[in-house]
């Protein structure tokens, strides 16, 4: 179970982290002190559950609630708080839990169990919806997203490459990018979706960039300038 905890207060944070830490296969893989730093922590880490503080300085943990479940794949959250009034409030943006300061080992333990049910039921009725089901001489071929090297829309057709076959299916763009997961997958252009770990470099093209993709026909994949901010974003340059 991956887990980040967001609190403003650095020692809640560490007195959360460590009854979490007591439970096996629990790891803290981020820690946040503002919804900001939260959404961007999520945004790069994909946890399976995020444990927010509800006051915080600028935007609430309500608010950041609301841009994670925006996410392609939303992590389960745990609004961990010092106030009990906003309770109703948070089911109403379908929080998995609800706990109290100071925090208890009991009441931590429950929690850690609820989300390990959650989990697993997330789990078995992910993997099929995973897959994307594309017709192949009158057959239902089910893809799975890692062996799609890009997505593209050509004219009013769309196109699924993978390394050696191309689908065409009725699927509109923006519906296939709200099937996939983000962790995988960016936009580097408005008519294309495609795979990072299908990238095999990226190379100057008239006055911007093109990608090379790993494809038989090593594609070559135009990148807006929105694409490029994108990519120097992922790739930390």
């Amino acid at each position: 179970m991956r887990v980040i905890v967001v609190d403003d207060e650095a020692p809640a944070r560490d007195e959360l982290i460590y009854l979490l830490k007591q439970h096996p296969g629990v790891k803290i893989v981020a820690e946040a002190e503002d919804a900001e730093g939260a959404v961007q922590a999520c945004r790069r880490e994909r946890p399976d559950v995020v444990f927010l503080d509800i006051h915080m300085p600028g935007s609430s943990g309500m608010e950041a609630a609301r841009q994670l479940a925006r996410l392609n794949d939303p992590p389960l959250l745990v609004f961990a708080t010092a106030y009990d009034q906003h309770a109703v409030e948070a089911f109403e943006v379908n929080a998995a839990d609800y706990i109290l300061k100071p925090f208890s080992e009991e009441r931590v333990e429950e929690t850690v169990e609820k989300l390990r049910r959650l989990l697993k039921v997330k789990k078995s009725g992910s993997i099929m919806q995973r897959k994307i089901a594309v017709n192949e001489d009158g057959r239902i071929q089910l893809l799975d997203p890692d062996d799609i090297v890009y997505i593209s829309r050509q004219g009013r057709d769309v196109i699924i490459k993978t390394k050696d076959n191309n689908y065409s299916v009725n699927y509109t763009l923006q519906h296939l990018e709200n099937r996939i997961s983000s962790e995988n997958f960016f936009k580097p252009h408005r008519s294309y979706l495609v795979n990072v770990e299908q990238i095999e470099k990226i190379e100057p093209w008239f006055n911007g960039y093109q990608l090379v993709m790993k494809d038989d026909e090593k594609s070559k994949i135009p990148v807006s300038r929105g694409g490029m901010k994108e990519i120097r974003r992922l790739l930390d340059i």
